[in-house]
Parts: C-alpha cells; sequence; structure tokens
C-alpha cells in the first residue's frame, strides 16, 4: 500500500511543470539623496609615555659614590683578609676582606649621610601605555532612487549627486504556479 502512494506521489510531482521567464530590463532612474554609510574600527595601540612627579629626596648623598672612606676601608678590610689567609688562599681572603671594609665604610658614609636636609626632584620614567583609537571609515552609501514613479533605496560602492540620472538594472521575473 505504501509502495502505491509513493508511486502515485512521485508521479504528481515529476508530472508538476512549472513554467517562468526571466526578463532584464535596463531603466534610467534619479538619485534623490545620498547617505554615507561609515563602520568605525577600533584598535590599541602602544605608546610610550614619559611620567614625571617630584620626590623629596636627601639634598646631598655621596653615599653611592666611591670616595677616600671606601679607600680606606677597603684597605683596612684587605690587612684584616690577609692576616686571615694562609698559603694559596691569601689572595682571596685578601680580596673578601677589602670588599667587606669598603661596603663597611659606604654603609657608615649613607647612614651619616641622612642629616635631615631634603630638596624636591623631578623623577622621570617611561611608562608603556594602550591608547585605543577609533577610525571611522565610509563603507559605501545608500542611495534613494526615484525609477517608474517609486522611490526605491539601493546600496552602492560609489557616490552620486541628487539629481544624477544613473542607470539600474531590473530582473523581472514571469512565474505561473
Amino acid at each position: 500500500m505504501n509502495k502505491i502512494f509513493i508511486f502515485a506521489l512521485s508521479f504528481i510531482i515529476i508530472s508538476y511543470q512549472s513554467y517562468s521567464k526571466t526578463k532584464i530590463v535596463q531603466s534610467a532612474g534619479i538619485v534623490q539623496s545620498v547617505e554615507v554609510l561609515k563602520k568605525y574600527i577600533t584598535h590599541e595601540i602602544p605608546k610610550k609615555e614619559k611620567i614625571c612627579e617630584i620626590r623629596r629626596v636627601p639634598a646631598k648623598d655621596n653615599s653611592q659614590s666611591f670616595s677616600a672612606e671606601n679607600l680606606i676601608g677597603a684597605l683596612i678590610g684587605g690587612a684584616i683578609g690577609n692576616q686571615l689567609g694562609k698559603g694559596g688562599g691569601k689572595q682571596g681572603t685578601t680580596a673578601i676582606g677589602a670588599l667587606i671594609g669598603s661596603e663597611a665604610a659606604r654603609s657608615h658614609k649613607k647612614a651619616h649621610a641622612q642629616n635631615g636636609n631634603f630638596v624636591e626632584k623631578e623623577i622621570c620614567r617611561i611608562q608603556k601605555t594602550l591608547q585605543t583609537e577609533t577610525i571611522e571609515k565610509v563603507s559605501g552609501y545608500r542611495l534613494t532612487v526615484e525609477i517608474d514613479g517609486e522611490l526605491i533605496s539601493l546600496n552602492s560602492n560609489r557616490s552620486y549627486n541628487p539629481g544624477e540620472i544613473i542607470s539600474i538594472r531590473k530582473e523581472i521575473n514571469y512565474t505561473i504556479y
């Protein structure tokens, strides 16, 4: 029974034919108005920015520089290291003693440099930042065109001026159902 029904249905579908015709006509239309279509593109741009601030710093801080005090500390530390070292290790202990003596003199100098005098100084640094930038781009044009007594809206990649006559391709489909 199902086979007969499927056969009858396929016979009806195959025997039904649709007739149609497409006609293409060139027509002239008059541009009534033009609207600019825009799109916005946003992207981030890395930039380097100089940031400055005013800070209070000690008026004179020579504790970081190498001076006579550091030299004296290095000589004393080297002499002590030389007395402690024996044999081939004497050079190593002398060098270590000199470094420790110089550092001790620098620490002592820094502790005494903080005498309470401060000055305001501008300190600057370079910082990387991201700036967001939005660009406006023209993506096309929406035309309102009068053709055959009707106003139609069309999108175009090209701009036209109001009153300009343009050629429009029109397709007409005729179909029998």
